[in-house]
């Protein structure tokens, strides 16, 4: 298999785009009754340290950005 034309590699990003568009409104649209403070609780479901223990567990903090001139 080849690479894919420029045209064609347009395509499938814009299909993805809209797809993802489309699934957004979907669920915006079937939440679109729940009130603010039950979103806001159903967001909250880790407290801050445990969040940022597993952040530092997963190996992000020593991942470094490296600058090369």
């Amino acid at each position: 298999m080849g690479v894919p034309s420029t045209p064609a590699s347009n395509a499938i990003i814009y299909l993805t785009y809209g797809a993802f568009l489309i699934l957004g409104c979907y669920v915006a649209w079937r939440l679109r009754n729940q009130s603010k403070l039950e979103w806001l609780s159903s967001n909250r479901t880790q407290k801050g340290v445990p969040l940022a223990l597993n952040f530092i567990a997963s190996g992000e903090c020593a991942r470094a950005p490296t600058l090369r001139a």
